[in-house]
Parts: C-alpha cells; structure tokens; sequence
C-alpha cells in the first residue's frame, strides 16, 4: 500500500487531530495520562506526580505538564 492511500484512509481523523491541535506522538503518552490520573485519584501531590513521571518516561517536567494539559482538553 502506497503511503498517499493511507493517509486518504485516515484523511478525516488527521484533519480532526490537526485542528484540535493533537500531535502525531501524544498516542506514546497514553500510558502516561492514565497513570497521572490514577495517581491524582490517589491524591498524591501534583508536583510529585509531574517529577515522578518526567523521570520514568524521561521528559522534562515541562513536557509532561504540557502533555497532561493537551491530552486532559476537550475536543
């Protein structure tokens, strides 16, 4: 299968993803999310969670902040 007949598969998610301001690699970060979301359930400390997680998935801080904001957003 050609590349150009892919994207004309997936032509209508994409256009949803870019103009959501969704990226090609936040799908790496799923795992991510739902672990910050457990750990928020358990009440532990947002600062805490940020560092732990930028260390496991070795990201900045920054990163996952950014990363739990975008994927935390409605569409």
């Amino acid at each position: 299968m050609k590349v150009v007949k892919m994207l004309e598969i997936g032509r209508e998610l994409l256009k949803f993803m870019s103009d959501n301001g969704l990226r090609r690699d936040d799908y790496l970060f799923i795992g991510m999310y739902h672990e910050y979301e457990y750990r928020r359930r358990m009440h532990e400390k947002y600062a805490v969670t940020v560092e732990e997680l930028s260390q496991k998935y070795k990201v900045s801080e920054t990163t996952v902040k950014r990363l739990i904001r975008r994927l935390s957003r409605e569409v």
